[in-house]
C-alpha cells in the first residue's frame, strides 16, 4: 500500500491512473473532462495545476478506484501525538522490535487459549493486545515521517546505525597521510 500521507497530490493522481490501467483519454471520457485538461493534471512540469474538489468524485468513478479519496483522507487525518523523529537506524530497529514483541504477546495469548477456545474475555484481551501492536507500529511509522517526506537525498541524509554514523564521522575528521607525517 502506498504511503498516502507523504505522497504529493500529483503523485496520487498518477497512482490512481496507474492502478486503473486506463489511458488519459479513457479517464477523461469517463470523467466528462477534456483530455487536454486531464493531461495537464499529469504533467510533472505543472505541479500546481490540480483538479478542484468537485472533480475528485468523477475522477474516482472514472478510474474505478479510491486512491484519491485515500490520499485526501491521509492529508486530513488528525495529527498523531508528537513522536520524535528517528535519529538512527537503531531507533527504528528498537521501535520495530517493540512492535514485534507486542505481536508476540498476542501469539502467546492465543496459544494459552487453545484449551478453552477464544472466549469473550479472551477476545477482549486479544483486542487490547492487538491495539498495542497497532500503537507500536504507528509509533515506528511516525518516527520515519520526516525521512519519508523528503523527496530526495538533498532534503534528508540516510539513517545509519550508531556505529556506522561514528565511523562516517571519524572518516571525515581523519587527516590525510601526508599531514600526519608533517608533509604538505
Amino acid at each position: 500500500m502506498p504511503d498516502y500521507e507523504t505522497m504529493s497530490a500529483q503523485d496520487a493522481l498518477l497512482h490512481a491512473k496507474d492502478v486503473s490501467g486506463l489511458t488519459v483519454d479513457e479517464i477523461a471520457r469517463r470523467a466528462g473532462v477534456s483530455p487536454h485538461i486531464l493531461r495537464r493534471y499529469f504533467k510533472l512540469t505543472e505541479p500546481e495545476y490540480l483538479p478542484g474538489l468537485e472533480r475528485i468524485p468523477a475522477l474516482c468513478r472514472a478510474t474505478g478506484n479510491l486512491v484519491l479519496l485515500h490520499w485526501l483522507e491521509a492529508q486530513c487525518a488528525p495529527l498523531r501525538p508528537a513522536v520524535p523523529r528517528a535519529g538512527s537506524r537503531a531507533d527504528v530497529l528498537t521501535a520495530v522490535a517493540r512492535a514485534g514483541a507486542s505481536l508476540g504477546d498476542v501469539q502467546r495469548s492465543l496459544a494459552d487459549s487453545e484449551g478453552n477456545g477464544i472466549t469473550p474475555a479472551c477476545a477482549r484481551e486479544l483486542r487490547g493486545l492487538l491495539r498495542d501492536v497497532i500503537t507500536d507500529c504507528e509509533r515506528a511509522q511516525s518516527m520515519l515521517h520526516a525521512q519519508a517526506s523528503a523527496r530526495d537525498m538533498t532534503e534528508a541524509e540516510p539513517l545509519f546505525s550508531l556505529e556506522q554514523g561514528c565511523e562516517a564521522a571519524a572518516a571525515q575528521t581523519r587527516r590525510p597521510w601526508w599531514r600526519f607525517w608533517g608533509r604538505r
